[in-house]
């Protein structure tokens, strides 16, 4: 069969060449307007009414688009041209496949034609549709068209190897070579009370205030990134402390001045500072922990702080209580203070001493007096994948050994992925490359061999990532973790290459990601085990919700057994979670639109 590709932008061909391992990223394309009678109001066929397409609805088998084409045309009917021709296309709005000339066989008083048509699946073919043309005589332009199926499934693309659409969250690909779990760096707070005499806003280091000083900077010593420090000044009810209403505010001042001095490092910007005069809020805080007063004469110190009256006038009611003034002479003291609460966590997993270190060793020229387990500490603590690079970059210039490289390379290939410009992402890929082949000279691993397959997975290089992890399983042995994963990615690539069945053995491994089971269920379908299926989709769905592709699944079960209702709530829920799905729900051939949508 004599078979074209044209290009809307000129005439150029190229030729079709079928590999078995050929594939390429799916883009998901929007079919163009059907023309002809079907423009406007359809006009009945005159020609093309006897036309049968088996199957009905196409669809990806392995790597391929198998259909066959035949009917009849009316040359009896004395309307006939002479010398009549079809021609069959694969049109999308930006390619088309020439699918050649339709030979026609005289019959009693009709035309025949069949076809048979197998070609190789591209991405562009998704949102395609199959048109049939008829010619009279020598006409360039059709006398009529025909649109015979619309969209082409292909669930083999669907499975999930890292890649996803513009709008979708980004897969985390790739994994590091660390030898230790990352530590919390949670923030933490920590609050003290620096002491004041009575009536004064003075600095004296000898109410305690030295050992409070000592508590910040063990605490800073353990988390040097400091988020938040706030500084509320309080006076007590005392008469020598309430003369004056700015005595808690100038407290605080003296000490933001102090923790200045203290912590040369702080930045003024993060300290906030308030003050309390007349407020029985913090006696009533310090109440709550005094365990030397009965509850029941607590409850009637609780009733007198929470009533509606004036500060004055419920001091005047508490010094009539029972033991008021042992409970002031404990309490009062401590409201004598600054309170302050300081927020940080560790630098990069590192405490203060470690995180000198290594802003030293960044510098151009500084020395290197961190340990290759705190370097990898830091890294794994971070958040930010450009400090990762720079990280591990540094660690490949003070360690001659694979592990900085190879996760340099992960970091570039997470970097890749959260770019949309091609040209931008293939240079992190290529250096990603550069990286992981510089990392083999050193010494090969599995771990190494795996990431080359996911970055080969990335670039569309699906036999050759095969290929590598095929060699990386067979190193990997031992590494139960490891192994799953390159069992779970080569399940995938046995899914795109169309032998299902192998898949399901890679997909015998515990702790399946939604992702994973999609994917399982994906293979079960196509095998035409719908109740294994079920189940899968389900697990996927149940693992993650927020994928939408689980129900996606689930739908094309219902539509399978002809449940329409539970199909169209599937979709519902699938478009809801993963509005993306949208679209790869309208190109399937399978789902009636006006049923759903």
């Amino acid at each position: 069969m004599d078979v074209k590709v044209l290009k809307n932008s000129g005439i150029i061909q190229t030729t079709l060449i079928i590999r078995l391992f050929w594939f390429a990223p799916v883009f998901f394309l929007i079919s163009p307007p059907v023309s002809g009678q079907q423009q406007g109001i359809e006009q009945p066929l005159k020609y093309l009414a006897n036309v049968s397409l088996v199957p009905s609805k196409l669809r990806v088998a392995q790597d391929s688009i198998e259909f066959s084409l035949s009917g009849k045309l009316p040359v009896s009917s004395g309307v006939l041209a002479k010398q009549p021709a079809l021609k069959l296309w694969l049109k999308s709005s930006k390619d088309s496949l020439d699918l050649g000339s339709l030979a026609l066989t005289k019959q009693v008083g009709v035309d025949a034609f069949q076809k048979n048509v197998n070609i190789p699946f591209l991405p562009w073919m998704e949102g395609a549709v199959l048109e049939l043309q008829f010619f009279e005589g020598k006409n360039k332009v059709p006398t009529e068209k025909r649109i015979l199926a619309k969209g082409i499934r292909a669930l083999q693309l669907m499975v999930r190897m890292g890649q996803y659409e513009l709008g979708e969250s980004i897969p985390e690909v790739g994994r590091y070579d660390f030898q230790q779990k990352p530590l919390p760096s949670t923030p933490q707070t920590k609050t003290v009370y620096f002491q004041f005499a009575p009536g004064k806003s003075d600095w004296n280091p000898n109410l305690g205030n030295e050992e409070v000083r000592k508590q910040l900077v063990d605490f800073l010593n353990q988390n040097p990134e400091i988020i938040s420090i706030q500084l509320t000044g309080l006076q007590s009810p005392e008469q020598a402390e309430g003369r004056n209403s700015q005595l808690g505010y100038r407290r605080a001042e003296v000490v933001v001045q102090k923790l200045l001095s203290f912590f040369p490092e702080l930045d003024p910007q993060q300290i906030k500072t308030q003050s309390r005069w007349n407020n029985w809020f913090d006696f009533r805080i310090l109440l709550a922990d005094y365990e030397d007063l009965p509850e029941a004469t607590k409850e009637s110190y609780y009733k007198v702080l929470l009533s509606e009256e004036s500060f004055l006038e419920k001091g005047i009611r508490l010094k009539s209580l029972p033991d008021f003034e042992r409970v002031a002479s404990r309490l009062y003291p401590k409201l004598r203070v600054v309170k302050v609460e300081l927020t940080a966590k560790p630098y990069l997993g590192l405490n203060r001493a470690q995180r000198i270190r290594l802003q030293e060793s960044l510098r151009p020229g500084g020395a290197n007096r961190l340990s290759y387990a705190e370097w990898e500490k830091a890294a794994l603590a971070s958040q930010d994948l450009e400090e990762q690079a720079s990280l591990f970059a540094s660690m490949a210039k003070w360690y001659d050994q694979p592990g900085p490289l190879l996760n340099l390379a992960v970091v570039r290939m997470r970097q890749a992925q959260q770019l949309q410009d091609l040209g931008s992402r293939e240079v992190l890929l290529t250096e990603a490359a550069r990286l992981l082949e510089a990392a083999t000279q050193s010494k090969l691993n599995p771990l190494i061999l795996y990431n080359q397959g996911q970055l080969k997975v990335l670039q569309g290089e699906y036999w050759e990532a095969y290929k590598v992890l095929s060699e990386a399983s067979v190193l990997a042995k031992g590494d139960e973790s490891l192994a799953t994963a390159i069992d779970l990615l080569r399940g995938a690539l046995d899914i795109r290459r169309g032998d299902y069945k192998l898949s399901l053995l890679r997909f015998n491994v515990p702790q399946l990601r939604a992702e994973d089971f999609f994917n399982k269920g994906i293979a079960l379908f196509l095998l035409g085990d719908y109740l294994g299926a079920s189940a899968a989709f389900e697990s996927s769905v149940i693992q993650g919700r927020e994928l939408g592709y689980g129900y996606y699944g689930l739908a094309l079960l219902a539509m399978e057994s002809g449940q329409f209702e539970s199909a169209r709530l599937y979709l519902e829920k699938a478009s809801f979670y993963n509005p993306i799905l949208k679209e790869k729900i309208r190109l399937d051939p399978s789902v009636e639109s006006q049923l759903f949508f």
